[in-house]
């Protein structure tokens, strides 16, 4: 197993775009949760929802912002190592380099969550394509500010 990939992380890079991720992703989500607010707010959807997120009726707790807060920073981290493993297989160019793994990531995201939720999970369909649409555009910008921060 080659593992000298690893000797070329940057770590103070990686908690630095970890960081931009989770400033990005909490913006764009919390705009996606204001258009498609009317969803969570449906009762017959109140059973699908954690009890992380909605424990009783109402807003989400402070213990939901913190846990997502927490999560969101370790896909940041997460996605920037991978980025570091596959960097010397995706093509040259900044151009080619950002798309290819926004690409990578975008397929990923639709193969292993919005198929598996559209076919176990009764998750409207609109607010499916809400999620997926801004998961489409966090992931895009992301790949740019990793590809441009680990050149």
């Amino acid at each position: 197993m080659n593992i000298k990939w690893i000797a070329k992380i940057h770590w103070g890079k990686v908690f630095f775009i970890g960081l931009l991720y989770t400033i990005l992703a909490t913006i764009i989500h919390n705009i996606e949760a204001m258009l498609t607010m009317k969803y969570y707010l449906m009762p017959q959807y109140a059973g699908l929802w954690s009890k992380i997120m909605m424990p009783s009726a109402g807003p989400p707790p402070l213990t939901f912002f913190l846990v997502s807060l927490i999560m969101t920073f370790t896909t940041g981290i997460s996605i920037t190592i991978i980025y570091y493993y596959l960097r010397d297989y995706l093509p040259k160019g900044f151009w080619h380099r950002a798309t290819y793994f926004a690409d990578i990531l975008i397929a990923t995201s639709f193969v292993f969550f919005t198929l598996p939720v559209f076919l176990l999970f009764n998750v409207p369909l609109v607010l499916l394509g809400y999620w997926f649409i801004s998961s489409f555009v966090i992931l895009v910008v992301s790949s740019i500010f990793i590809v441009k921060l680990i050149q």
